[in-house]
């Protein structure tokens, strides 16, 4: 085995960890902003008023659309 195949050898096992680094990532930040969207939902008008918040923004809040 020379250093050039190595060298591909090395990179494609690091490839996969951070692929699923990525992967979970994502379903962590999906996962926690689905939970905080439900929550904000769960309060009552005058608690979001509180806060600052209507009930029509909840979903921009969370998700930044």
């Amino acid at each position: 085995m020379n250093t050039t195949t190595l060298n591909r050898e090395t990179s494609h096992t690091r490839m996969v960890p951070d692929f699923l680094t990525r992967v979970s990532s994502r379903v962590v930040n999906y996962v926690s902003r689905s939970r905080a969207e439900r929550q904000l939902q769960a309060l009552d008008d005058r608690l979001l008023a509180d806060i600052g918040m209507r009930r029509s923004e909840i979903h921009r809040m969370v998700w930044g659309n």
